[in-house]
């Protein structure tokens, strides 16, 4: 009876033991993809934010035209997408609260963009001018609107998927590793006291 309590030490610790390894290479595993998500997305954003200046450039000359009653030439756009959110869009989460909050309200403003860009370049020869010009109007609002927040997520996104595990999960990492040395702790001593004397 009185190798029983060591045994239960023992097999407790070997159950926190394996329970914390367990933890730790699952987080780790989703802190990795959340890295590849945040850079893939940084990657995909920059590549937007390069037709960023242009549509500055282009938009309100085209607004120009439109408010003196002057054809645009625009010819109509395809769909556009953006594949890397499109893929990742389920897993968006992994990069946290606040990163996934803006992600999706950026991804939403590109699609409305699109979209009304979209409509722009459909309908310019069958609307009415007033029509495109508020439509056009909406959209250098988007851009405008928009353009610093892009660059601060672009940014954001990048340290992201450049900080290393230990540094942001500090906390959870200290306490992993408490519960690590206590469980090791109380092995080796369960081993001890079932020592025969």
């Amino acid at each position: 009876m009185e190798n029983v309590a060591p045994a239960l030490i023992a097999f407790t610790s070997a159950l926190l033991v394996g329970f914390g390894s367990h933890f730790v290479a699952e987080d780790y595993r989703r802190f990795r993809d959340s890295q590849a998500i945040a850079a893939a997305l940084a990657g995909e954003l920059n590549s937007i934010k390069l037709s960023l200046p242009e549509l500055r450039r282009v938009l309100p000359e085209m607004r120009d035209l439109l408010d003196k009653l002057m054809p645009i030439p625009l010819p109509e756009m395809p769909d556009q997408s953006s594949p890397i959110f499109e893929a990742n869009v389920e897993r968006i989460g992994l990069l946290g609260g606040d990163l996934a909050g803006r992600v999706a309200f950026i991804y939403d403003q590109i699609s409305t963009f699109r979209t009304s860009f979209q409509l722009l370049s459909k309908h310019h020869t069958t609307m009415d001018l007033s029509w495109s010009s508020l439509l056009v109007g909406r959209c250098l609002h988007l851009v405008e609107s928009n353009e610093l927040k892009v660059i601060t997520l672009i940014e954001n996104l990048q340290q992201h998927s450049e900080i290393g595990y230990v540094r942001s999960r500090l906390v959870g990492m200290a306490v992993i590793t408490g519960i690590t040395l206590l469980s090791l702790s109380s092995l080796f001593g369960a081993i001890f006291c079932a020592r025969p004397s």
